[in-house]
């Protein structure tokens, strides 16, 4: 089971991908045009992130709390 956004499928816009990740929608789009950013599709020619792949973006990312 996928965690859903509000219309209840794990594919997200392009904004509804910024607010998870708490960026702006202008750097996920950066990101994109750079090949940098989380995998995305696109349906019927809409960009769209599954939950998924945000979060494996989202893990890269992680740093262990250290002494």
């Amino acid at each position: 089971m996928h965690p859903e956004n509000d219309n209840g499928t794990p594919f997200l816009t392009t904004r509804e991908a910024a607010d998870y990740l708490r960026v702006s929608e202008r750097t996920i789009q950066n990101w994109r045009y750079a090949g940098t950013g989380p995998d995305y599709r696109k349906h019927v020619g809409v960009v769209v992130y599954h939950i998924d792949d945000l979060n494996a973006f989202s893990k890269r990312w992680m740093r262990s709390g250290g002494k």
